[in-house]
């Protein structure tokens, strides 16, 4: 499954482990794109089962299948980093995938946009057969966000974003000290030593199943991780280095995890907020149903009940505001 030497444009690196419902949905999201010079370089980061089976099936020479000894997800995408010819890194988690005409937009905008580094959209978050649940409100304005990266804000997903290999490499890719947030270390990073551009339009879609990483690590590591990814922006901006790159980082260990959410009920709070979205653009019998789809998830979520009598009692008022989120993989 080498790809043959020549001219890559694109390189989309896909750290996979565990994902054989998944993995052929989204090489086949990528490898569809007949128009651009691309690779997609899997990179296995310890599976047991029946992936790498999955991915042999494919004949297509762009595929590229590597290993990465080390495992761990930043580890895992080093590898595929240190292993891609494109101009331009994408990166896809295997168990999601990408909608038609995604790289040719975002290549298209980046050659006509040479003085920005990197180029990213919203997203979709589709249930585990591939259902759409909600699109997140990352933004209907396009926009530069270079600003708000260094103010510590990521609104996006890090899989939306395309980017100049050469601005990657200028950062050293990703940091293995993060055994998740990497995604909100390497944002805000990049923000540090290029232009960011945001375009409103979904790019990528997010699955949300029990078996991925949001729903088997302890929300407590997590929520550790990205509120370090921030201290140490902070600490660059005032001291110059973070304790990191010092190498004197605090350690991860003593962490007092919080059971993660299920993927019902991460769908359930998707929804949830989906249905006051709508009921504050004026949409309310649009997001009694959306509402009322949440509260069907888990009906005994009595938090959904108080909330879903609150959308059919309050009046909507429109407001025209936006709703901004962080949000990570």
């Amino acid at each position: 499954m080498q790809a043959k030497h020549q001219s890559v444009l694109v390189s989309i690196l896909i750290p996979l482990y565990n994902a054989e419902r998944f993995i052929n949905t989204a090489v086949t999201s990528i490898l569809q794109e007949q128009s651009i010079p691309l690779e997609v370089i899997v990179i296995n980061n310890g599976s047991t089962d029946g992936s790498l089976d999955r991915l042999r099936s494919f004949s297509d020479p762009r595929l590229r299948l590597l290993s990465n000894p080390k495992r761990g997800i930043a580890e895992a995408l080093n590898t595929g980093l240190a292993a891609a010819r494109g101009q331009i890194i994408m990166r896809c988690d295997a168990d999601d995938f990408y909608p038609q005409g995604r790289l040719q937009s975002q290549v298209e905008w980046l050659n006509q946009h040479p003085e920005f580094g990197a180029v990213c959209g919203s997203f979709t978050a589709i249930d585990a057969k591939g259902q759409p649940v909600v699109t997140f409100n990352n933004g209907s304005t396009a926009q530069e966000i270079t600003g708000e990266l260094r103010r510590g804000y990521t609104r996006t997903h890090l899989c939306t974003y395309a980017i100049r290999s050469d601005v990657l490499r200028i950062l050293g890719g990703f940091r293995p000290y993060f055994v998740t947030g990497e995604d909100i270390d390497f944002q805000l990073r990049l923000g540090e030593v290029c232009r960011v551009w945001y375009c409103s339009a979904p790019v990528y879609h997010y699955r949300l199943h029990n078996a991925s990483i949001t729903h088997t690590r302890g929300s407590g590591e997590r929520e550790f991780f990205d509120q370090i990814a921030r201290e140490f922006q902070h600490q660059r901006q005032t001291r110059g280095q973070d304790d990191l790159q010092r190498g004197v980082p605090p350690s991860p260990t003593p962490i007092n995890s919080k059971r993660p959410l299920t993927a019902t009920q991460h769908i359930q709070n998707c929804l949830l907020g989906r249905a006051w979205r709508e009921h504050q653009a004026g949409q309310k019998l649009q997001a009694l149903s959306t509402g009322l789809r949440s509260l069907m998830l888990l009906p005994s979520n009595l938090t959904v009940w108080r909330s879903v009598l609150a959308l059919a009692v309050k009046p909507a008022v429109p407001t025209g505001l936006a709703v901004k989120s962080t949000w990570h993989s």
